[in-house]
């Protein structure tokens, strides 16, 4: 049990990011069997969580400090580990806003094919896995400014779809590859959008694959 908290931990906590893989299962490794958790805390002021790394040339960071470089307003919505091979696609938790399926919305569309996310204007995209861009434009039409991504998910063709994001904020070209968590992108309103948001997507079977339901399958796949 000792072993899922501090996995728990390490999955709430932004500052990890400083961390790398080996980093995040050695403290767990150490938790597990008793061992000393010297050069790190938890500590809890008011709704803020905050680890302190005690090491030669790691910062620490609250997750508001953390969310605030990348431009994001934090939620407490779903928890991101940054050691994941699948992650969300904000690197702390953000407002979830309108879901996959029907929705009776003034001004968009009835039969929402994607997952809004609400992490306000200008807020830093990640990819959520490995993959390769197979799609990336300043002119998607009712998606804006828009990325696809292509990965091999379990053996599978998993599509990726990030779109509305701001014009000219685009890092990656149609056949660049790129990395869970890479920045691809801001939160924008291009496109067929009501505000600034994240309109994600999953897609499987690749760009004309079948449409599921994003937030059941981050819940799913993310680790």
């Amino acid at each position: 049990m000792s072993f899922v908290a501090m996995l728990a931990v390490a999955t709430t906590i932004p500052s990890l990011s400083l961390l790398s893989p080996a980093d995040v299962q050695a403290m767990a490794l150490a938790s597990a069997n008793g061992g000393d958790r010297g050069g790190q805390s938890v500590t809890i002021d008011g709704n803020v969580v905050a680890q302190t790394v005690e090491r030669e040339g790691y910062e620490h960071q609250t997750i508001q400090e953390y969310a605030q470089a990348a431009g994001i307003r934090a939620e407490a919505d779903f928890t991101n580990n940054p050691a994941g091979t699948i992650q969300w696609p904000f690197a702390v938790g953000v407002h979830i806003g309108d879901h996959f399926g029907y929705r009776n919305c003034a001004g968009c569309s009835s039969d929402h094919g994607g997952q809004d996310f609400n992490p306000g204007i200008g807020a830093e995209i990640q990819a959520i896995a490995d993959g390769t861009v197979a799609v990336s434009t300043d002119e998607g039409g009712s998606l804006g400014v828009v990325m696809m991504i292509d990965h091999i998910i379990d053996g599978e063709l998993v599509t990726s779809v990030y779109a509305h994001m701001i014009e000219g904020s685009r890092r990656f070209e149609v056949g660049d590859t790129v990395h869970v968590a890479d920045v691809i992108g801001k939160t924008g309103n291009t496109g067929m959008s009501t505000g600034p948001h994240l309109h994600f997507e999953i897609r499987l079977g690749g760009v004309d694959g079948t449409k599921v339901d994003p937030l059941e399958w981050l819940y799913a796949n993310t680790n």
